[in-house]
C-alpha cells in the first residue's frame, strides 16, 4: 500500500505537469514514450499466449504513425495502407514457421492500432478543441476516470452482488459499476460549477457518462488479454500499481470515445 501511495504522488503531477505545460510536440513525445511502454507490456502479454510479435517493429511502427498523424506526412488512409504493408513484408521476412510469422503479424498490428488510435485521441482532446477548453476537457477525462475507479472499487466492495463480467473480470460488480458511473458525472457537476465553468453542463455531463462507460470498458478490454494469457497484471513498471497498461487501459478507451463526441459537439454549437 505504501509503494501504491508513492507511486501515485509521484506520477500524478508529473502527469498533470505534462497535460497543463507540455508543447504539442513534447505532449505528443509523452504520448508516445506511454504508448512504448504498454508495447513492451503488450508485448510481454502476448509472448504468453505463445504469438511472438516484432517490437522493433512496433515501436517503430507507434513513433512513425504518431508523427506522421501529427504532422499530416500523409493521408490518414495512405499512411494506414503503409503500415499493413509493412506488417506484411516484416512477418514475410522472419525466421520463423509461417504460422509464427502470421501469428506475429496479427500481433504487431493488433497492438499499433490499439495504442496509436487510442493514444492520438487523447492530442486531438488536448490541442484540437482550442488551448484553453482543450486543457479543460482533457483534465476531465482524467477526474472522472480517477474517480470512477476509485468508486468502482469503493462500491464494489461495499455493496457488490453481482458480477460485471466474471469472465474477463471477475472481480468487477454491477453495483460498483454503476457507483463509478455515478461519481463520474458527480465529479463533472462539480468541476462545473468550481472549476471549469466555461464549459456547458449539458455536454460536460453526456461527455462524463460516455467517459465513465467506455473507462469501464477499456479496462475489460485489457483484462480480457491478461486472461487469455493467464496474468494477473501487464508488467511491473510501476511499484505497487503493476504495469503501465493496467493505468491508462481506461483512458485508452475513453479518451476516443470522448473526441468523437467533441467532434460531433463542436460541429453543430
Amino acid at each position: 500500500m505504501l509503494l501504491r501511495i508513492i507511486s501515485a504522488a509521484v506520477l500524478i503531477p508529473a502527469a498533470l505537469a505534462v497535460v497543463f505545460f507540455a508543447t504539442p510536440d513534447l505532449y505528443l513525445a509523452a504520448l508516445a514514450m506511454v504508448g512504448t511502454l504498454c508495447l513492451y507490456e503488450y508485448y510481454q502479454i502476448m509472448a504468453k499466449l505463445g504469438a511472438r510479435g516484432q517490437p522493433w517493429f512496433g515501436y517503430a511502427g507507434l513513433w512513425i504513425l504518431l508523427a506522421g498523424l501529427r504532422f499530416d506526412w500523409l493521408p490518414a488512409i495512405t499512411l494506414s495502407s503503409c503500415l499493413l504493408l509493412a506488417a506484411f513484408l516484416a512477418a514475410m521476412w522472419r525466421r520463423d514457421s509461417i504460422r509464427d510469422r502470421v501469428l506475429g503479424m496479427m500481433v504487431n498490428l493488433l497492438g499499433l492500432l490499439y495504442l496509436v488510435f487510442c493514444l492520438y485521441p487523447a492530442f486531438v482532446v488536448r490541442f484540437g478543441f482550442g488551448p484553453h477548453a482543450g486543457l479543460e476537457w482533457t483534465l476531465l477525462v482524467l477526474a472522472v476516470t480517477w474517480a470512477g475507479d476509485t468508486a468502482a472499487f469503493l462500491g464494489g466492495k461495499r455493496f457488490g452482488r453481482t458480477k460485471f463480467a466474471p469472465k474477463l473480470s471477475p472481480n468487477k460488480t454491477n453495483e460498483g459499476a454503476i457507483a463509478g458511473l455515478l461519481a463520474g458525472m458527480l465529479v463533472a457537476v462539480l468541476l462545473h460549477y468550481v472549476v471549469f465553468v466555461d464549459l456547458p453542463l449539458k455536454h460536460m455531463i453526456p461527455a462524463a457518462l460516455l467517459i465513465g462507460l467506455f473507462g469501464q470498458l477499456g479496462d475489460l478490454a485489457e483484462s480480457m488479454l491478461k486472461r487469455a494469457a493467464e496474468v494477473k497484471e501487464s508488467g511491473h513498471l510501476i511499484p505497487g500499481h503493476g504495469g503501465v497498461l493496467d493505468r491508462v487501459d481506461s483512458l485508452l478507451f475513453a479518451f476516443p470515445v470522448l473526441c468523437l463526441y467533441l467532434q460531433l459537439a463542436y460541429s453543430v454549437r
